[in-house]
């Protein structure tokens, strides 16, 4: 897993000294002085290397910097991934040497994954596939939580890990997770037990690693279980949390209502600064004849309505943002409420909550 912590956590003194050197070949012709003759032999690559560790690949991540190693490269006129040109510096050019950035506009999906060097003496065509995460959806399949990473070419992909913390911090936390199904756009995976805040890595067997934005919450209130630092109240109705009749994972909060009734979250031992997040994240499951909900924050100084899909669990972010339009936006967060908000005159709605936090 040494490859993933340092792709994650710093940039390697290798690519350090190329970024100098880079900017010492721009700003100084001296240097330029004793560069090798442009070679007019044909081009030949023997090898694609990672730049960060220095390891050979057959397989590169959109973005990232790469070694490309062979003979006759010194008067290399052009780099092409799939048709698609890539930057490089001329002023790091040898004859066995050439440092390229694959560019984040390549196909990588039903390609022939050919890279193309073109040089005074001819033209090289190298196999080479892309791979790249362009999003995840989050879903629940019999009761279990899966991420569908969504990109390509995962069709060398062996093995996703969740991975929270950082080595420098002490507290890095790496997680494999089970693969359910790969194919060359989408690959899905359970989220591991425990897991609350992570990127996902995605590793294939031709040496790439791509990583993910941020998979869960920054702070969690709820998820399988109340965070210990909060509180539950409410009126008008009762609340169970540690119901197994819709949950998520193995609990969620079960909230039977009479109309305009609510649900209140209360951090009794944590101080919830309105700064440190961007958003509230919550998933909530509407049950019978339940339209909606509102979310107020603090004794619903402001609320944003929330429209349920019955009998399905619907995922909601909501910027804090959203709830402060013209500003005044308070130091702390002191109190959540849901309350219910069908407005249709029935004696008790029924809703869930899950999977609820901050980001």
């Amino acid at each position: 897993m040494k490859n993933i912590k340092n792709t994650q956590l710093r940039i390697s003194r290798l690519l350090m000294i190329v970024l100098a050197i880079c900017g010492l070949a721009a700003c100084e012709n001296d240097f330029k002085s004793d560069a090798p003759e442009p070679s007019t032999a044909p081009p030949e690559v023997t090898s694609v290397s990672e730049a960060r560790e220095d390891v050979v690949v057959t397989q590169g991540v959109l973005g990232g910097t790469y070694i490309i190693r062979g003979k006759n490269l010194s008067s290399l006129k052009s780099i092409h991934f799939n048709g698609e040109q890539a930057g490089f510096n001329p002023a790091l050019l040898t004859n066995e040497i050439a440092f390229v950035r694959i560019p984040e506009e390549a196909p990588y999906v039903d390609q022939a994954n050919i890279m193309r060097l073109e040089t005074l003496g001819g033209v090289v065509e190298y196999d080479f596939s892309l791979l790249t995460i362009e999003e995840f959806t989050e879903e629940t399949v019999d009761g279990v939580k899966v991420v569908n990473l969504i990109g390509g070419d995962f069709s060398d992909v062996s093995k996703v890990t969740f991975v929270s913390g950082s080595e420098e911090n002490g507290n890095l936390v790496e997680n494999e997770a089970e693969i359910v199904s790969v194919s060359q756009t989408q690959v899905t995976a359970k989220v591991p037990a425990g897991v609350t805040q992570a990127f996902i890595f995605v590793e294939t067997s031709r040496g790439a690693i791509a990583q993910s934005e941020s998979y869960g919450f920054n702070y969690s209130v709820y998820i399988d279980g109340l965070n210990e630092d909060w509180q539950t109240s409410e009126w008008g109705g009762t609340h169970d949390l540690l119901s197994q009749e819709q949950a998520l994972g193995q609990f969620a909060i079960k909230s039977v209502r009479e109309a305009w009734s609510g649900l209140t979250f209360l951090p009794e031992n944590a101080d919830i600064k309105f700064s440190d997040y961007q958003a509230i994240t919550v998933q909530i499951y509407g049950a019978g004849d339940i339209l909606s909900v509102n979310l107020a924050l603090n004794d619903f100084a402001t609320q944003i309505n929330l429209p349920l899909v019955q009998g399905q669990w619907t995922k909601f972010v909501i910027p804090l943002s959203d709830f402060y339009p013209n500003g005044g936006e308070p130091d702390e967060i002191f109190r959540i409420d849901f309350q219910e908000a069908s407005n249709t005159g029935l004696p008790q709605y029924i809703f869930y909550v899950d999977d609820f936090g901050f980001l």
